[in-house]
């Protein structure tokens, strides 16, 4: 069993996640959603078992055994599979074939002007549509078998049922592997959240917490995410890594972290955890304050945008594991000033008046301070073989 706890929609198709539901209802999916993602995205989930399958008409009926989410008031589901189309080896034939009575089955889906679902039976997800009103008696439609929604979920559907149900009651990092090294990754409170967020619609899924994802391990050591949007940091003390995203501490000059979310941040790192904070976006009058970081008075000020930098003799391994960045290749905005001599400088900016990336160790932990520039598709992009050194070398901190 393959399972991700899941990139870019580069148009929004008919999928999951509230108003993906647009554009095309036969478009496969493009981006790998989490399974995270899928259930805030839902106004419903249900857990039944199929009824019965009639292969000649190409129909199937779904009894209704749970409302694991939401109050359906669906006893069945009634599905017509000879409304699909036969691309990409997804006849309404196959999946009349896939179907047999008592199988499992989830089905997720949102209901806003009709129901738009994806339904999920051991390997295999499926989408279906219906519209408003009758949902009971009216006859779903079946579009496609769409096979790009296995990057989140590859396997049986009790397994998939269990995940579902800790993941509701709170559980994090569900099904990860033993060594894996967690990451909470505190994401989607921007200022300016067209600037940050991804245009997909979902919680808090930015652009950065994509290009995260896509880093699967260090020092072969599988890595493992969960997102929060909530400024508390809940369950922080079961990750072994805190990423603050791009303007997660400061944006437009506004200082975000609460004195209680300062001390549980140091407590973190005192205790081991390691800590990367990405860009902070300061104004001339209001620097970026540093109440999360244990002594000194390093503090972020407004700097201009840029693409160059220059690489320490202790930072060349940071900038060449696994990737080798060269200056003018990331983006780079408002920096840190008034460094510790005790600090590791790994690259500053090219006057070396300001800090682009450095690290403070406290405790057992470590603090990684960057200057990174994640403020769109484009630049999030540009910085992501920098963004997994950095958790290449986070990872290869870890106690």
């Amino acid at each position: 069993m393959r399972f991700t706890h899941n990139f870019v929609a580069r148009f929004l198709v008919f999928c999951l996640i509230g108003s993906l539901f647009t554009v095309s209802a036969s478009a496969f999916i493009e981006r790998e959603y989490t399974t995270r993602e899928v259930l805030d995205a839902c106004t419903n989930i249900v857990f039944g078992k199929v009824k019965s399958v009639d292969r000649a008409r190409l129909r199937g009926v779904v009894t209704v055994e749970e409302d694991v989410k939401g109050k359906s008031g669906l006893k069945e589901i009634k599905m017509n599979f000879a409304t699909g189309h036969y691309k990409r080896n997804t006849s309404p034939e196959k999946l009349a074939k896939l179907l047999k009575p008592g199988m499992p089955i989830i089905v997720f889906y949102r209901e806003h002007y009709g129901i738009d679902s994806m339904c999920f039976v051991d390997n295999t997800w499926f989408q279906m549509r219906a519209y408003r009103g009758g949902y009971n008696s009216a006859w779903w439609t079946f579009t496609h078998i769409d096979p790009m929604m296995s990057r989140t979920f590859d396997g049986k559907t009790k397994a998939f049922q269990k995940i579902v149900r800790d993941l509701l009651a709170g559980k994090m990092w569900v099904a990860a592997p033993k060594n894996a090294a967690k990451v909470l990754v505190l994401t989607g409170n921007s200022t300016y959240p067209t600037w940050s967020q991804t245009p997909v619609y979902t919680n808090a899924a930015t652009y950065e917490y994509q290009a995260l994802r896509s880093v699967k391990e260090g020092r072969k050591r599988p890595i493992v995410y969960e997102l929060t949007k909530e400024q508390t940091l809940p369950h922080l003390e079961k990750a072994d890594i805190l990423w603050i995203g791009y303007e997660e501490i400061s944006s437009d000059g506004r200082y975000l972290l609460s004195d209680e979310t300062e001390a549980k941040i140091k407590a973190f790192v005192k205790n081991g955890g390691i800590v990367v904070v990405a860009g902070q976006d300061s104004r001339a009058e209001k620097p970026c304050g540093t109440g999360w970081l244990q002594g000194g008075k390093l503090k972020g000020v407004e700097s201009p945008p840029s693409q160059n930098f220059t690489i320490t003799e202790t930072g060349k391994s940071v900038f060449s594991t696994p990737n080798k960045i060269l200056s003018g290749k990331i983006f780079v905005d408002d920096a840190w000033v008034n460094w510790d001599r005790r600090d590791e400088v790994f690259a500053t900016t090219e006057d070396k008046k300001e800090l682009v990336v450095g690290a403070r160790r406290h405790g057992k932990g470590l603090y990684i301070i960057t200057s990174l520039r994640n403020d769109s598709q484009y630049t999030t992009e540009i910085n992501k073989a920098l963004i997994e050194n950095i958790m290449y070398y986070a990872v290869s901190q870890l106690k």
